[in-house]
């Protein structure tokens, strides 16, 4: 695994860097070698002058890479077609096709195949392909056709290469491919562990948090009652303390609610509800959390009769999001909302409309996926809050830019055959 993550295009265009100069030292040594060895036939004018320009263009390369900047796939496949001319320019000053050599054409057929698109490979192979062939055509012409017997073998040769090019593109790029998707898979995999870990931090410290709420919560109700008692005779401050009222009582059935649907998580039937009064009551319960912000709701008449199992998860969720909305609204100089309820088949789907500035093209895809926050004093834990709990029933939530402004978040949940009927 440590091994395929260091297969990248920087670390690929650093050993080809050094393997041209590992080339050009290769190709010095069989020149001086072959003023003492005559059963070498070469000619070193050419051979030399091939070198020569290799080594300027590596020196070149050298050069580029020391610069600090990211590589790229379409790079590599540069320079993969110059190593492959570069070789066949070799080759043809040294035997070609007959050259024992000819097989290094394999190794950027394979460096493609492994690292590269599966065009890229198959370019890659036949432009090595198309090289081979051409020194091999240049090899059958006279006087070279009078060996007939060493011309089988040369032929022999060119056929090994092709079907064994062809069987590299084919393996080598479908195990690269099964190897990227695996690591792709792993690094989800990842992503949702540490995504739970952190919920299952937050649940938690919730859990603690809620018990430990009641006491100052009880002593706020008994406060905010003396107040009441002691100055009956101010009716804005009246109007005030019936506000308090109404939230601490909100507060108090929230944490109930909380600790109830964690002493029933165990259930095997969870009880099912009507679909409209339960989002209905869902709304009422948040526009008493943000009266500063008008949620203008539509249901669809067609979730009239349906029903669902009692998820509080989806509701929790729903809340999250309907305060997200209201945060990006009011951050733009708007105080409503817009919340729309239908039943697309098997699925249920909630839209909510914002008349924020909008979500960035940027952000939608990791919208819930990672911890991050638009608003300057966000934590960001309540769209992640949301994703998970969806995810957790079978639903998914995911927004994206309207064009006539704000964010559009829709709420998607598979609605069970066994508990949803119209």
């Amino acid at each position: 695994m440590q091994a395929v993550s260091r297969l990248t295009p920087v670390k690929l265009l650093t050993w080809l860097h050094r393997l041209r100069w590992g080339a050009v030292v290769f190709v010095l040594l069989a020149v001086a070698a072959a003023a003492w060895l005559p059963a070498l036939e070469i000619e070193p004018a050419p051979l030399l002058a091939v070198t020569a320009a290799l080594a300027t263009a590596n020196a070149a390369i050298g050069w580029s890479l020391r610069r600090p900047r990211p590589a790229t796939e379409a790079e590599l496949f540069g320079h993969l077609v110059l190593d492959t001319l570069a070789l066949t320019a070799l080759l043809y000053c040294a035997g070609g096709s007959s050259s024992p050599f000819v097989s290094l054409y394999l190794l950027p057929i394979a460096i493609a195949a492994a690292s590269l698109q599966r065009a890229q490979a198959w370019a890659i192979a036949l432009l090595a392909a198309l090289a081979y062939t051409a020194l091999l055509l240049q090899f059958l012409v006279p006087p070279h056709t009078a060996h007939g017997g060493f011309t089988m073998h040369v032929l022999g040769m060119w056929a090994t290469f092709m079907v064994s090019a062809a069987l590299l593109v084919v393996f080598v790029t479908g195990m690269a491919a099964t190897v990227r998707r695996r690591d792709q898979s792993l690094a989800e995999a990842r992503e949702q562990m540490l995504r739970n870990e952190q919920i299952t931090a937050l649940g938690t410290l919730a859990a603690g948090a809620a018990h430990e709420l009641g006491t100052p919560l009880s002593t706020m109700a008994v406060v905010v009652s003396e107040l009441r008692d002691s100055r009956d005779d101010d009716p804005e401050l009246d109007a005030d303390l019936a506000v308090l009222d109404r939230q601490i009582t909100l507060c108090k059935r929230q944490i109930t609610h909380l600790l109830g649907a964690a002493n029933q998580a165990g259930e095997c039937e969870p009880r099912t509800v009507e679909l409209a009064p339960w989002l209905q009551s869902i709304i009422d319960r948040w526009r008493l959390m943000r009266p500063d912000v008008r949620a203008i709701l539509a249901i669809e008449p067609a979730l009239g009769t349906t029903r669902m199992r009692d998820e509080t998860a989806l509701g929790q969720s729903l809340i999250n999001l309907l305060n997200n909305a209201a945060d990006a609204s009011l951050a733009n100089g708007s105080a409503c909302i817009a919340v729309g309820a239908a039943r697309a088949q098997d699925m249920l789907e909630v839209v909510i409309d914002d008349d924020g500035p909008g979500i960035a093209d940027a952000d939608t895809a990791r919208a819930g996926r990672l911890r991050f926050s638009t608003k300057p004093d966000g934590k960001g834990l309540g769209l992640i809050l949301s994703h998970v709990s969806l995810e957790r029933i079978g639903g998914e939530v995911s927004l994206r830019r309207r064009e006539s402004g704000g964010t559009r978040t829709r709420l998607s949940l598979p609605l069970d055959a066994a508990t949803a009927s119209t």
